[in-house]
């Protein structure tokens, strides 16, 4: 199972010519769209157009049928020097850089510290990942299988079915499960999948800093981004993981940088900022809209729910461009947008007959969407169903928001509120009245959201981990909370304002995981690559003599020890990943079924079952993830997906698909009261064309089975089942259930009429 040093070292030169050649059609990419930006926001600018020619090279090869590793390389190689050979011919040679305004050296040092304490924080689950796997529940449901079928397929065209849920997770963006995907290809392993968010957790604290670049408050706007990029719910979702959160965040803050740094593009080398630009003078020039355009293209190719904030400023953008530029904003922002990110959308479009964002409703437009079964991880509850519930807020709300942004939370919430809503009144700059208003929108659309307090009315167990869904809004207000101009004038007041956020930053970070020593010196490398080396070398290039060549050295030094370092966790991930399967959905679920398959190779597993079965599907597609895994379903159309209803069909299905192997519980849902609950083993149970060889009868919330299939199943079998109760004890549970509901209403209808008496 050890993979080959021959194909680790193929991987890397692979991922480094692909590196290098994104990194140069960048560069001059940005010295076309963009050439007056400079220092940090010009390496900004370089990642987010790497990150955009990288995704556009994917879905070149993906929608042909060509994700391979050979395509994957060339593609990636081609697509960036085809843009560099553009940009070589038409960038401008005689545009002067705009220099930011200087900042004190003290403030950059906290900012430097602040931004090294977050990536450390971050390496450690993500090197604990590396030993162990990645054991998140939506990194194992959807994430993780549809970056494994990718790569199987050599297609993102087809529609990978997870399971039979309401949510239709199928139609999710998926960019961030591509580039997962293409490292797939190149590595022949997953290995590199725990660390990927490192990588765009670097971007995001660039882009905090680049907010408040032309105010000269980028480390206030880069401690400010921190608290929320450290806070409880992030390290416990996103290190680690195949989780998008961070990459989404990373670009919309990204989008909001480049629109706030194109308004100020025209201030003098002194570094003053002007408030007040010539009246007659463009909002923003082309190059910047179509930067923001860019990144704001790959924020929605990630996550759907990045929608919302993008749409509320993109409007807002062009209503305040004023007259003879709403065409030119619309067209520079959205032309770029789409080009980067429509894709997604346009192949929901095309499934569905016209409905881009199928995964959710659209009220009274009545869009064509998959006719899913109302089945849901959780039961779907808002915190706006909760309103008039304060108990809820103080024994569920309150303590888990404590968990998520940490023991400050209700000054943190307060505070950025008040900060957004005086910047909409207030401010003279009409973007970021803009940005500031969708900050205040994107937190009130969050209170309605369907899942934000997911789980059994009056237990919402999901409200933690579906924080996630405030944090867009919360990050706007926070890198916008320092550009008011009653706290960075004057210069003492932005100093006070710089502290008194640190402050919060440590004491919102001493709620921090364990640091475990052994994984020490990975955090220290992390840190070094990701923040004291491109600060430490941009010092020496700017503020000293330094050879370039010294400067080059330099960052190959840290690409050969990464490429070391790296041979030894990837040995040590393919031998310890996924090892400890007690680890999957914790509470319960097929360990002894993931224990069994994790070391089967080349084999077609069918699922079928409850929420134990699917969350954790992507154990069962093996060490070398080569095993094809599908949850047996019905396609019908508009991509819908529904459990199969009877013995016949199921057997059909089962037969259709080839399968090595199937994984089952005893029913499709747990409790014997549900309207979807088919005896799903049953149905297999005695066909003498499977073996049992796992039985797990003595775990919750159901029993599950290993059946290898060493033939094709007998559909006639099932008429033997016909009219046979399957769940002889279903009966007798109902009426248990209703009799204790009769007796609840009783107990309360009495506690009301005592109430209403004294």
């Amino acid at each position: 199972m050890t993979p080959s040093l021959a194909s680790y070292i193929a991987g890397v030169l692979q991922i480094a010519a692909i590196v290098g050649a994104t990194w140069y059609g960048s560069w001059w990419l940005r010295r076309w769209i963009v050439p007056e930006f400079s220092g940090a926001l010009a390496r900004l600018a370089e990642l987010t157009i790497g990150f955009a020619l990288l995704i556009t090279a994917l879905q070149l090869v993906g929608s042909t049928d060509l994700l391979k590793e050979a395509w994957i390389t060339a593609a990636c190689i081609v697509v960036p020097l085809i843009g560099a050979a553009l940009a070589w011919k038409f960038a401008p040679r005689d545009v002067e850089p705009i220099e930011a305004p200087a900042v004190p050296k003290w403030a950059l040092l906290v900012a430097v510290a602040v931004a090294s304490w977050v990536v450390g924080e971050w390496s450690f689950p993500t090197q604990l990942s590396l030993d162990q796997g990645m054991f998140g529940g939506d990194t194992t449901w959807y994430h993780m299988p549809a970056s494994a079928r990718f790569i199987q397929e050599h297609s993102i065209i087809p529609l990978h079915f997870t399971d039979a849920l309401r949510l239709a997770v199928w139609f999710y963006p998926q960019s961030s499960e591509l580039m997962h995907g293409a490292l797939m290809g190149l590595m022949g392993s997953d290995w590199l999948s725990p660390v990927f968010n490192m990588l765009p957790l670097g971007v995001a604290l660039l882009a905090c800093w680049c907010v408040g670049r032309p105010y000269g408050v980028g480390p206030a706007t880069l401690v400010g981004g921190a608290i929320l990029l450290s806070a409880g719910v992030m390290i416990e979702t996103q290190p680690g993981e195949g989780r998008n959160d961070i990459v989404a965040f990373a670009f919309l803050i990204a989008f909001v940088a480049f629109l706030i740094n194109g308004h100020q593009r025209r201030a003098p080398k002194s570094g003053a900022v002007e408030e007040k630009p010539d009246p007659n003078a463009p909002l923003l020039d082309k190059g910047p809209l179509i930067l923001a355009g860019i990144a704001a293209g790959i924020a929605i190719s990630m996550k759907v729910s990045m929608l919302a904030p993008i749409g509320v400023i993109f409007l807002g953008m062009i209503l305040v461009s004023g007259r003879g530029r709403r065409l030119t904003t619309t067209l520079c922002l959205g032309i770029s947008m789409f080009l980067v990110g429509g894709y997604w959308y346009v192949r929901a479009m095309l499934y569905t007959g016209g409905n881009p964002v199928p995964a959710i409703g659209w009220g009274p437009l009545k869009l064509p969407q998959p006719d899913q079964m109302p089945l849901d991880p959780r039961p779907r509850f808002s915190v706006a169903h909760y309103f008039d519930e304060p108990s809820i807020f103080r024994w569920w709300f309150f303590p888990r928001l404590d968990d998520a942004f940490g023991i400050l939370f209700p000054l943190i919430l307060i505070m950025l509120a008040a900060a957004s809503i005086w910047l909409v009144f207030k401010s003279r700059n009409k973007i970021v009245r803009v940005i500031a208003a969708s900050a205040l929108i994107t937190a009130f659309v969050y209170l309605f959201t369907p899942l934000t307090a997911a789980g059994q009315e009056f237990q919402p167990r999901g409200f933690f981990t579906n924080t996630r869904y405030l944090l867009p809004g919360l990050l706007l207000a926070m890198v916008l909370l320092p550009l008011i101009r009653q706290l960075r004038e004057p210069e003492g007041r932005a100093k006070k304002v710089l502290i008194f956020l640190t402050a919060i930053f440590a004491v919102t970070v001493l709620t921090s995981p364990k640091w475990y020593p052994s994984f020490l010196p990975g955090a220290v490398f992390l840190t070094l690559a990701i923040v004291w080396a491109p600060v430490g070398l941009s010092w020496l290039k700017d503020n000293t003599k330094v050879p370039r060549s010294v400067i080059i050295g330099c960052v190959a030094a840290i690409a050969l020890i990464a490429a070391v370092w790296g041979r030894g966790e990837e040995v040590g991930y393919a031998e310890k990943h996924y090892t400890r399967s007690t680890l999957f959905l914790q509470e319960g679920g097929p360990q002894e079924a993931f224990d069994y398959l994790r070391d089967k190779k080349d084999k077609r597993i069918a699922l079928a079952g409850s929420g134990e079965i699917f969350f954790g599907q992507y154990g069962f597609y093996g060490i070398d993830r080569s095993n094809f895994v599908q949850y047996i379903g019905e396609e019908s159309d508009n991509g819908t997906y529904r459990l199969i209803t009877n013995c016949e069909a199921f057997v059909n299905k089962v037969n259709e698909g080839n399968y090595d192997y199937i994984v089952l519980s005893e029913y499709t849902q747990d409790a014997p009261e549900a309207d979807y609950r088919y005896p799903v083993r049953a149905w297999v149970d005695d066909d003498p064309a499977v073996e049992l060889v796992v039985a797990e009868k003595d775990i919750t919330p159901q029993p599950d089975f290993v059946y290898q299939i060493n033939g094709k199943l007998d559909p006639a079998l099932c008429e033997t089942l016909e009219g046979e109760d399957l769940d002889p004890d279903r009966t007798e549970r109902l009426a248990e259930i209703e009799e204790a509901e009769r007796e609840r209403e009783e107990e309360e209808a009495a506690a009301e009429e005592s109430g209403e008496s004294q």
